[in-house]
This record gives C-alpha cells, structure tokens and sequence, in this order.
C-alpha cells in the first residue's frame, strides 16, 4: 500500500500513469509525472503492472526551472523541441492534472484528448518500427510512411518533462539518453534531481551508456529501487532504437556490490578520455561484466588488468586506476557473487600473501612472466606447480637478501601439501578459482605512486 500522507494532515492526490510497453517513453511519463505533480517534495509509487500510481502531497514544479537545465546539454533539436513543449504544458496545466487523475484504461478522456505524434526523442522505436519480420502490429509501431505514431497531448507533454531529467551518453556521433526505471516504494520519493546528466567514454557509446546507468545508480541506488534503465538511442544518419540497457542483475544486487560498484563508477571516471590501448579494452571488458556478470569476463578483466599495470608507458593515473579496480578482497567477493560463481574453494591466504610480495619484489614489469604463465595453467596441479616454481625460485634469493621473507616463503610453501589447497584441485571448480586466486595477488600489488601526475583529469571534468 502507498504511503498515507492525508494520516499527517496533508493534502494528497493520487495520479495514474499509463504504460505504452515502450520503456524509454514510459520512463519519461513517470519521472515527468513525479517532478509536474509533486516538484520537490515526496511521493510514493506502486507498479500495478498496466500502469502506475502516483500518490502525495501537492506541491508542483516551477517549470522555467526545467527549461533552464535542459539548456546546454547539447542537442539543439531536443532543446528546441522541449522547450516549446514546456511553454505549453505550463499554459494547459489543469487539463494535464485532469488527464492523469482519470484512473486507466482512462477510455473517455482519451476519447476527448488531442492527439500528436511523438517525437523520435521521446520514443525512436515509434518512429523507426520493428524490423523483425514476426513483430505483431507493425502498423501499430510506425506507418509505412514512417509518420510517428499519435499519442494523447497531456501524455506527450509530461513525457517531455521527464525527457529533461534524462542523462546523456555520448559516443562519436551518436547520443543516447537514459533513464532509471523505478519499483514500488512506499517510502516517501523526492524526484531524483541530483545525479550528473553528462557521461562521455572514449571506448564508445555502449560504454557511455554503462558509465551513464552506473553514475545514476551510485547517487539514487541506496535511496530507490531501480530494477533497471531504459535508454534511446540517437545515432548518425537517421540511425535509432530504444529498449532496457538489461542492467537488472546489477541493480538487484546493487545494495550488496556497491564497494566492487563504486570501483569500476572510478575506473570509467578516470579512463574516459584516453584514446586508445588496453585501459579501454578493460573499460569494455567492464562494461560487458557489469551488463552480463559470467567468470568468463571476469578472468578477461584479470589478464587486461595486470597488463594495464605492467605498463610502464601509461600514465601513473591510469595504472592507479586499474589497481583500484577489484582491488580489496570485499570488491572481488561481490564480483565473483555477481558472476553467479558457484561454491569455490577460497584461494590459500598465505599462497595469495606470498606469491603478491614476491611480484612486489621484482624489478618494474619483471613479473609479468611468471604471472602469464598462472594464466596459462588450465590444470590445477599445473597451477600450483607454476606457483611452486615462483615460490622456490623467490625463496633461493630471499635466503640471502631477506631472511623476513624467507621465513614466510617456507611457510606458504609448506602450505602447498595442505587441505586447503588441496581442496582447490577440483577441475570443475578451478577456473573460477583460478581468477579468485589471481585477482588477490593483483589486489594485493596495489599500485599507489606517491603522486599522480599532472595529466589525471580532473575529477567531474568533462572529455
């Protein structure tokens, strides 16, 4: 049940938002509705699967607020188009409120309304049609003249109010606008005005739309629930669709993988303007995980990871950047937790310990051979033997360097006959164990110069 605002002495209404089953329009129906009926103060929202309800205390928006924000977000059509739309919803408000009042399938007040067509910024797959040759409807989506679809005016005009909360992505000549898609809450919701509405990545636009939900869902993902994104997609020459960005799993589990979250939100953030290398096909590798979680991608990131801090030529941001990235033991918990890893056998702590000092020791990059050779070890005894070898050979000098580390290396390698690692010889489970394992002794190489170069863009900068 919706919070009940009248029990506190407060006037309340109650607004029904009807679905199209077109996300992104219907997206920017229920943020519009929020912000024209309730401004800044607090509603509560209910899914009732054809359509919302919107419920709370009246408090309207200032709509000129709107038409200043939208300036500057760099599309001039959508500028334009929006802004004259705004003029408008503020001089019909009263038959916008009554439109949205009627509770669906709101049959006679469609009747009455004026009917437009809707603009390809507010609903592309509307335009454009399916281009499947199953699609039921087909008239339904866009006539054969490619004339947009009509929709009732109050509808268009509240959607095109949500329009100017969306976020943008910005890929080479392509934008893609996103917006969250929100749950039931029957806790008070004030409309969300406070996240950045501006991502760009080098790596691409499918990348930028990533950052974009992911900048989203670290400012509102602990304050609503978000089940997942709904985007349009404006590309070149007359190119666009819409749809879910398919970020559910993410936002599911949100809660319990903000830390592995917020990491890769600051790997995105400092990577965005480089131009090309393996720092960006990490972005990407990212980006895939974060949309479709699998030990696959996951092992992927390791190898690009670790080559990203062998680097030398790359500049000390970037190579910080990466170590960030899964670099505590909670930040890789939640990713193996997201990847849906089975039960694993932990990596030995004082196998990950040692083999991590011994690649501390070496001479800048002289590790990434034995770390290869990790990599390439597809059995578990042929695993462990590499580990050995690292270990043995560490041990033969330490003996004469380090008598500290000597001591440890003989401990952990004493620990190569133990359960623990024993356990780990299982080829069903190794090669998620494997990537644990290497993902620990990353983490536990965390690269931290005492000062970063003058090249890092600054934090909130654009590219």
């Amino acid at each position: 049940m919706p919070l009940k605002f009248g029990r506190l002495g407060v006037a309340t209404k109650t607004y029904y938002v009807q679905k199209t089953g077109f996300p992104f329009y219907d997206a920017c129906q229920l943020v519009g509705a929020m912000h024209l009926f309730f401004g800044s103060g607090a509603s509560s929202l209910r899914d009732l699967c054809t359509h919302w309800e919107l419920s709370g205390p009246v408090a309207g928006a200032n709509l000129a607020n709107y038409g200043e924000r939208l300036k500057g977000k760099g599309l001039e059509r959508i500028e334009q188009t929006t802004l004259a739309v705004l003029d408008e919803l503020e001089a019909s408000r009263g038959a916008v409120e009554g439109f949205f009042e009627a509770r669906p399938p709101k049959t006679e007040v469609l009747k009455k309304a004026k009917q437009e067509g809707v603009s390809r910024y507010l609903e592309p797959a509307w335009l454009t049609g399916a281009r499947s040759p199953d699609a039921a409807q087909y008239g339904v989506l866009a006539s054969q003249r490619g004339l947009p679809s009509k929709r009732p005016v109050p509808e268009i005009l509240v959607a095109t109010l949500g329009l100017t909360q969306a976020a943008l992505a910005y890929g080479n000549d392509e934008v893609t606008t996103v917006l969250p898609v929100l749950e039931n809450s029957v806790q008070p919701m004030t409309p969300f005005t406070t996240f950045k509405q501006r991502y760009q990545h080098r790596a691409g636009g499918a990348i930028s739309t990533v950052f974009a939900a992911l900048g989203i869902l670290a400012d509102l993902g602990l304050r609503y629930r978000i089940q997942d994104f709904a985007f349009a997609y404006h590309g070149g020459r007359g190119f666009y669709y819409s749809g879910f960005l398919g970020l559910h799993r993410l936002c599911a589990a949100f809660a319990g993988v903000k830390e592995f979250a917020h990491e890769a939100l600051g790997y995105l953030e400092r990577t965005r303007s480089l131009e090309a290398g393996v720092p960006l096909d990490l972005a990407r590798l990212l980006a895939d995980f974060l949309k479709n979680p699998s030990m696959d991608t996951l092992a992927a990131m390791a190898r690009a990871k670790a080559r990203v801090l062998v680097d030398e030529d790359l500049p000390v941001y970037v190579r910080a950047a990466a170590s960030e990235l899964l670099g505590t033991m909670v930040s890789i918990q939640e990713a193996m937790q997201m990847a849906d890893s089975r039960q694993i056998p932990p990596p030995s702590e004082a196998l990950v310990k040692a083999v991590g000092e011994v690649f501390r020791g070496e001479h800048e990059g002289a590790w990434i051979g034995a770390y290869i050779n990790l990599e390439r070890a597809d059995k578990p005894d042929k695993f462990y033997a590499e580990v050995a070898k690292i270990l043995s050979r560490a041990l033969a000098r330490a003996e004469k360097e380090r008598k500290w580390l000597a001591k440890n290396l003989k401990e952990a390698m004493d620990s190569l006959t133990s359960e623990e690692v024993l356990s780990a010889h299982d080829q069903r489970t190794f090669p998620a164990h494997k990537t644990a394992f290497l993902l620990r002794v990353l983490a536990s190489m965390q690269y931290q110069p005492a000062k970063l170069k003058a090249d890092e863009p600054v934090q909130g900068e654009e590219a």
